[in-house]
């Protein structure tokens, strides 16, 4: 037997920035738009999955059950859980419903929306604890471990001499971005740290305004969020549908001018076509505005994610 693993570990966060300007003393790794988790797997052939805030969501997974048993001698792994569409793309929206599944619906549910435990580090390794060894010697380590089957991956990382040509392939497959990482960098739990840096990629559009929800909180009295549409030109009814809202990215000054700008355009009805909010709070204006939004992707029912 082995010494016992530690007790939970938070995962280490990365820090959004920009691709680093030159690959020197980065390695890259594809971002994957799933559910962070750490898998203890202990060398008795027991598992325990955990979240990123420590929640222990094991009987979530059970197609992750035969992952201890893969590691001989024990070993804390690093993670994200993926689902993914018919293209084979990670999809957030096919993983949500097993974010949500219950112990007693999590086998129906891994049936219909199987998940993938993507590898990309691990923190302690045959009763040892390599936290303090550099990411370099990690991801070799990991690696030699050769966890590849249905349930859980170790993929490479990406290599160029340019950081500049990783970011283009990635964008290329409609990926969510790129994580880059000192090869030298310690994992320290918990922590976010400049030492990993995380490239989110990001979808631009113009979007027309057809109304607002009040604010709360310190937006108490203005623009909480703005009601988006797009013109459906390309079917029988080319009138305004409704995608989604937004509420993020703004300043007080932009907030200001934007109630001055949408008051005189005031109407009494929903200017979309369907589908639009309803609860309290909201205020229609004619479909005169147009914003540019950038959001992460479109989701089957046609509106923004993290708009």
């Amino acid at each position: 037997m082995t010494a016992p693993l530690p007790g939970p570990l938070a995962p280490m966060l990365a820090t959004p920035g920009p691709m680093p300007a030159t690959a020197d003393g980065w390695s890259f790794e594809v971002k994957w738009d799933g559910m962070r988790a750490v898998a203890h797997c202990r060398d008795d052939g027991t598992l325990t999955v955990r979240s990123r805030t420590l929640r222990d969501v094991t009987a979530q997974w059970p197609e992750l059950a035969s992952l201890a048993a893969a590691v001989p001698g024990g070993a804390v792994l690093d993670g994200e859980l993926i689902a993914v569409d018919d293209s084979g793309r990670p999809s957030f929206e096919r993983l949500q419903p097993r974010m949500h599944a219950t112990p007693a619906t999590a086998r129906a549910a891994a049936a219909l929306h199987p998940v993938v435990y993507v590898l990309f580090d691990v923190l302690w390794l045959a009763g040892e604890n390599i936290c303090t060894r550099p990411y370099a010697e990690r991801r070799e380590r990991l690696s030699a471990l050769g966890l590849d089957a249905a349930a859980w991956r170790t993929p490479g990382t990406l290599t160029a001499e340019d950081p500049a040509t990783i970011e283009s392939a990635v964008r290329g497959l409609g990926l969510e971005g790129v994580v880059a990482k000192r090869t030298s960098s310690t994992y320290r739990p918990g922590e976010r740290s400049p030492h990993w840096r995380k490239v989110k990629f990001l979808l631009s559009q113009e979007f027309v305004v057809g109304g607002w929800t009040e604010g709360l909180g310190a937006r108490t009295g203005s623009i909480g969020s703005l009601l988006l549409g797009v013109h459906d030109t390309g079917t029988d009814d080319p009138g305004l549908r409704y995608c989604g809202r937004v509420g993020t990215g703004l300043s007080d000054a932009e907030l200001d001018h934007l109630a001055a700008t949408l008051a005189p355009l005031a109407v009494d009805a929903s200017p979309f076509t369907a589908d639009a909010p309803r609860s309290t709070g909201l205020h229609w204006v004619r479909p005169e505005v147009v914003v540019e939004v950038a959001f992460t992707e479109w989701t089957a029912a046609g509106v923004l994610r993290q708009p």
